[in-house]
């Protein structure tokens, strides 16, 4: 499996378990840290990792912020009115399934990693391309590291990532750019956390504020604590044409993604969202 990310993990914890598999996880960062913010798990999500792992599941319910039991959807950004709820939480019920929940993403790489026998997951093993080994040398595929080390299995899973070197080797194109087959959606997004009384602490789970070519999501992590995610449209390579702007050369007065300039960008919105 090429990728200790959640989705990597996630399969490893599963393929663990059958007796005539022997998996290996290879992962480019050189040591695990502490990296990503919360991220949400849908009631099918949960009830798949319970059924995959009581064990593991318990330990990551005990991290659960839970959001899906409560109100959730979508309002008018300068109306600051709903125009949408979803009801998460009477369908979860009816199938006895746990609810919506946020959790941490170091905290569920964590728990996945410590799951996983010992030596299962090596380190510093970035998979850069791949070939068919023909039956005469056993068959399979050939891994090839970033080092230059090559690993043989049956099998090679891609889990490596939007820029995923498995999927640039077997479409034959390029791992990022215009040709890498991942595809800018359009819309560049600035996100952040921090600690906010919430005036509907305990009652709203998410609300994504909407409007024209812009739209802001406000989601409860649990501890009196809160992420933001603005989604601006921007036009494409957006990310490196701002990545060195200083304040005084944005046209604005202050750098993109600077809260100042997000603040005037969302001018006549929902209060909540300042």
């Amino acid at each position: 499996v090429a990728g200790a990310g959640v989705g990597g993990l996630a399969l490893a914890n599963a393929l663990k378990q059958l007796p005539n598999s022997k998996v290996t996880v290879l992962e480019k960062t050189s040591s695990f840290k502490r990296f990503g913010g919360p991220i949400q798990l849908a009631s099918n999500a949960m009830m798949n990792l319970k059924d995959l792992d009581p064990a593991m599941f318990d330990q990551i319910e005990a991290k659960a912020t839970w959001t899906g039991n409560l109100t959730n959807g979508i309002k008018d950004g300068i109306r600051d009115e709903w125009y949408a709820m979803f009801d998460l939480k009477t369908p979860a019920a009816e199938r006895g399934m746990p609810y919506t929940c946020v959790v941490e993403r170091p905290d569920l790489q964590d728990i996945m990693l410590k799951s996983l026998p010992e030596g299962m997951v090596q380190n510093a093993a970035s998979v850069v391309s791949y070939e068919h080994q023909p039956t005469e040398h056993g068959g399979g595929v050939l891994a090839t590291l970033d080092n230059g080390e090559k690993v043989h299995g049956d099998v090679l899973i891609g889990a490596d990532g939007i820029w995923s070197a498995t999927r640039a080797t077997m479409h034959q194109n390029e791992v990022r750019g215009d040709e890498s087959g991942a595809t800018y959606s359009g819309y560049t997004v600035y996100a952040g956390e921090l600690t906010y009384k919430a005036p509907d602490n305990g009652e709203v789970g998410y609300k994504v504020y909407i409007g024209p070519n812009q739209y802001f999501v406000v989601t409860d992590i649990g501890k009196g604590r809160y992420q933001w995610y603005a989604f601006l449209a921007k036009p494409v390579g957006t990310a490196e044409s701002e990545k060195d702007l200083k304040p005084t050369e944005d046209l604005d007065g202050c750098a993109a993604g600077n809260p100042a300039y997000l603040r005037q960008r969302f001018d006549g919105w929902s209060k909540d969202i300042h």
